[in-house]
């Protein structure tokens, strides 16, 4: 079971790597890079980041949902494989916590494994879609987060 009601780690779960996964490199924008989102980074090589021991503080400080061991099950559900890079932070614009789910490929969201996750973290919590258009969408129920 999914369960985000308290502040997730900062570092990646015991067990969980990125591994060849690299969804966060095109789909995040970086700001030290001037580079926007969902564009790939033009550090990204086919073996990963190509700056990764000089990778701006934005890179080095970002460590997805599943990563942290938010997201139930197993390497199915990396982001790479699942579709969906989910990200929970406090936004200091918005003075929330957020719980967003970006699609990494057209459709991503759609699909059984990537919807079934959605289905469980959406009964419990508000989910912010943003879809690989560009257009968001948010469901589930306000739940207040633990800070």
């Amino acid at each position: 079971m999914t369960t985000l009601n308290r502040p997730m780690p900062e570092r990646p779960a015991a067990g969980r790597e990125c591994g060849t996964c690299t969804a966060c490199c095109s789909v995040l924008a970086v700001a030290e890079l001037q580079k926007p989102a969902r564009w790939a980074c033009d550090h990204l090589l086919c073996s990963g980041c190509g700056i990764y021991e000089s990778r701006p503080q934005s890179c080095r400080d970002f460590n997805c949902a599943w990563l942290r061991g938010e997201i139930a099950g197993d390497e199915s559900q990396r982001p790479d494989r699942l579709g969906v890079l989910f990200d929970f932070f406090f936004s200091t614009a918005a003075k929330k916590n957020r719980f967003v789910a970006l699609e990494l490929w057209n459709g991503a969201f759609d699909e059984a494994s990537a919807a079934a996750v959605l289905c469980e973290i959406a009964a419990s919590r508000e989910v912010e879609l943003s879809y690989r258009d560009g257009t968001w969408r948010t469901i589930g129920t306000t739940v207040k987060v633990d800070q």
